[in-house]
């Protein structure tokens, strides 16, 4: 029997064309969530050389999150430009102002970046699947430095978090993190993962692969050519989850109005059901990394308390 898929758009571009910023990130959001997709994609198309400008895809999550209440904000961003400690402080911050709703696509690689770097520009790595592994697992790591349950904001005693939950990060290998993460987690749970299909992705929650290549179980298929037939195809594959529309601004009402509309009619396309962004697509929340046994980060320190 045929699955019904979550369904993700990615518009190429940052999608709001000649609009002042602000109003088209809005829009676009608006548009996105009043049509029942599950997540917006942005800025996966780092990963290709583009001669026009685009804004940071953080920085349009985090305008879209003030302009959405259900609408997924998935942020495609690699640490071949930006250092985990900043993507995990950036995300994190787009997630409180988003409660639950934030993910993020680690890219293997940003071809947007000046100076035309090959390699990782914090630690000269080569690029790919295993070096992306390793960064996701730092994400991650930071992302539990600093619990939520830690907050306690008890004017009375004047203390703001119980500094005992507070870890270090203690990270080592592909980066050295000392940590902690000087965000909070999210009270809803790490953000999912996204990540291309290939030999390293067992840290992603959700394995992306393009459509024509071997589907692994659970997997979320990119369509750049977006039509009933394609979604129906993608539902009959065996091990196809979701899928990730990938259009052009110029196709995105028909695409939305016409395809997206008509697939949801029909139980191709799930309706986006309420709960965070990985309840709604039934993500399990990772069990590690565990830092229990992580050294506290202020022991010693003359506010070991936290105190206001």
């Amino acid at each position: 029997m045929p699955a019904t898929l979550s369904v993700g758009i990615e518009v190429a571009g940052d999608g709001i064309g000649d609009e002042p910023p602000v109003r088209g990130v809005a829009g676009l959001a608006h548009r996105l969530e009043s049509a029942g997709v599950h997540y917006w994609v942005i800025g996966a198309d780092r990963t290709e050389p583009l001669d026009t400008s685009t804004l940071d895809a953080s920085l349009v999550a985090t305008v879209a999150a003030r302009r959405s209440t259900r609408l997924g904000l998935v942020v495609a961003a690699s640490v071949h430009r930006d250092h985990p400690y900043n993507l995990a402080r950036r995300l994190m911050s787009v997630d409180h102002a988003a409660p639950g709703r934030v993910g993020w696509f680690a890219l293997d690689a940003d071809r947007r970046i000046g100076l035309n770097a090959v390699a990782d520009t914090w630690t000269g790595a080569t690029l790919g699947p295993a070096h992306t592994a390793a960064a996701i697992e730092a994400v991650r790591t930071l992302w539990r430095t600093w619990p939520y349950a830690s907050l306690v904001g008890d004017r009375a005693t004047g203390v703001f978090a119980d500094a005992a939950q507070i870890r270090r990060a203690d990270v080592h290998g592909a980066y050295r993190i000392t940590g902690p993460l000087n965000v909070p987690g999210s009270p809803h749970g790490d953000p999912p993962v996204w990540q291309w299909a290939g030999a390293a992705t067992a840290n992603a929650d959700v394995i992306v692969v393009e459509d024509g290549e071997p589907v692994p179980d659970g997997a979320v298929i990119r369509l750049r050519s977006v039509d009933h037939a394609a979604l129906d195809r993608v539902a009959a594959t065996p091990g196809a989850r979701g899928v990730l529309l990938r259009v052009t601004p110029d196709s995105l009402t028909a695409v939305l109005d016409d395809v997206v509309a008509s697939a949801q009619r029909r139980g191709v396309l799930a309706t986006p059901s309420a709960g965070t962004l990985r309840q709604r697509l039934r993500l399990p929340a990772p069990a590690g990394p565990d830092l229990s046994t992580h050294r506290r980060a202020f022991d010693g320190s003359p506010n070991a308390g936290a105190r206001l």
